[in-house]
């Protein structure tokens, strides 16, 4: 294991987070993005991440190759060790590419972005109608400025976040980071906002009773296994994070999926799948199309590492 000693941690956070990441974030996208790549690929290199920073030790890259590879599998081929390499290097590099678009999230001219909602009648229907809907969404490409492009649309949108980023562990430089997109999301997500789920799960509830959205990260392990009802993804049978059917269950909320990916140019791709009830399959149809989206996009999910933790149900594999 490699282990980064407290002064080596502090100075590259110090150095990447609180300086090279916000003075970049001033260029135009374009111009950075070979600096974002070049970022992406000593980070790679280093097997520096936020978590590995924080923790002190590297494990990022080894777990990411193991989610890669059951990814890969699912298309129905094995993974060579060149490729499973070259994923999570792009795992790096998309990381790096989100890290910076953090910090210009507020900066962007949204009215001239070029991008594409399928799916969107979905959720204006819903609206109208007064029903909420709770997105799934797996921590993958452009999720922050897809979000973004959401609530220009006319749609109330509410995220779930968590407050491990206050663990007294993180270095200062990443809990600022993290500080000033949570304060970036409320800007542009309003009259929606970002809550943490640690202070008020009931937020959510009334949001959703309200005929609002809310988006749950799904691609996370359950956090105990008498929680979550066993799904299938990523052919096994897995306890996932339990938040979308204790709300769907709560609300009698329909379940879709979001996703959103950055094309050539800029040019910014968004879906929402159809909105299904628990009692017409929702649940799993969710995972079906965050496992589908993932096969399309291996490298881009920068929370394939999260495989390693995923909690097989009693019943093993499919």
């Amino acid at each position: 294991m490699k282990v980064f000693p407290r002064w080596l941690v502090v100075c590259v956070t110090w150095i990447d987070y609180s300086l090279c990441l916000p003075l970049l974030a001033y260029l135009p996208r374009r111009w950075t993005r070979p600096l974002e790549t070049l970022r992406g690929w000593i980070n790679w290199r280093a097997d520096f991440d936020w978590r590995t920073l924080s923790l002190g030790h590297g494990y990022i890259r080894a777990a990411t190759e193991r989610g890669m590879a059951r990814v890969v599998q699912q298309t129905g081929r094995p993974a060579s060790a060149t490729e499973l390499g070259q994923l999570t290097r792009q795992r790096f590099i998309c990381t790096s590419r989100e890290e910076l678009d953090s910090w210009r999230l507020k900066r962007i001219d949204y009215a001239r972005l070029p991008h594409h909602i399928a799916g969107l009648e979905h959720l204006l229907t819903a609206r109208d109608q007064g029903v909420g809907v709770i997105l799934a969404k797996a921590h993958s490409d452009s999720l922050y400025i897809g979000l973004a492009l959401l609530a220009r649309a006319g749609l109330t949108v509410n995220l779930m976040g968590t407050k491990v980023i206050f663990d007294p562990r993180v270095p200062p430089g990443i809990k600022k980071h993290y500080e000033q997109k949570a304060e970036a999301l409320n800007y542009l997500l309003a009259p929606g906002k970002l809550v943490f789920i640690e202070d008020s799960i009931s937020f959510f509830v009334k949001a959703l009773r309200r005929g609002e959205i809310v988006v749950i990260a799904s691609d996370g392990p359950s956090s105990s296994p008498d929680r979550a009802t066993p799904v299938n993804f990523l052919g096994e049978q897995l306890l996932m994070s339990s938040g979308l059917e204790f709300l769907a269950h709560m609300t009698n909320s329909p379940i879709a999926f979001y996703e959103c990916h950055e094309q050539d140019h800029q040019n910014f791709q968004l879906r929402i799948s159809k909105p299904l009830y628990l009692k017409e399959g929702g649940l799993q149809q969710s995972y079906y199309e965050m496992e589908q989206s993932l096969k399309a996009n291996p490298g881009r999910w920068w929370a394939a590492d999260q495989y390693a933790n995923y909690i097989r149900a009693a019943s093993g594999p499919l």
